[in-house]
């Protein structure tokens, strides 16, 4: 009994260590569990699965691993950032993470609006400046594709990129 709990006790504590250090989802916790699960061996008649389960569940309740905080957190910070994403960019690298697309959805589609609008605006403007001239069509073209490209709306670039190029 006493190798149960000083194998289960070993797999939390590097579990513990992986999480301290920046806010996790719940697919990485478990990939990374199985990680160490190669390294720890179990006596046996112990099930490697239900130990994660059951320190996935520890964790949960003490709200150390929560996939909707997860994915409030990175919206927010994509807000703030000066990097420009779009809504799909974000989806993409949320689904990457193992987020539901319930809760990636319910807050795109909160904070997706504010956060294209500015990633949008910042991308156009930085794009115009390495472009010679926005009254020509094909390298108006040229950018509105590279936009679309990118996973902004359509309607969006082509109003942003009208917009700027009236402006030079």
């Amino acid at each position: 009994m006493s190798d149960i709990r000083e194998s289960v006790d070993k797999l939390y504590s590097k579990i513990l260590d992986f999480v301290s250090y920046s806010f996790r989802t719940e697919k990485e916790v478990r990939d990374r569990a199985a990680y160490y699960l190669r390294k720890i061996s179990f006596p046996p008649g112990v099930d490697p699965a239900t130990v994660v389960d059951e320190i996935i569940l520890r964790f949960k309740t003490s709200r150390d691993i929560d996939d909707d905080e997860y994915t409030r957190r990175y919206i927010e910070g994509l807000i703030l950032s000066p990097k420009s994403k779009s809504s799909r960019e974000a989806a993409m690298f949320l689904y990457k993470k193992g987020i539901p697309e319930s809760i990636s959805g319910k807050y795109l589609s909160q904070l997706g609006g504010e956060l294209e609008e500015k990633s949008l605006g910042i991308l156009v403007e930085k794009k115009a400046r390495s472009l010679k001239s926005l009254r020509d069509p094909a390298t108006r073209n040229k950018l509105i594709r590279y936009l679309i490209s990118k996973g902004f709306n359509p309607d969006r670039v082509r109003a942003e990129v009208d917009k700027i190029a009236s402006l030079k």
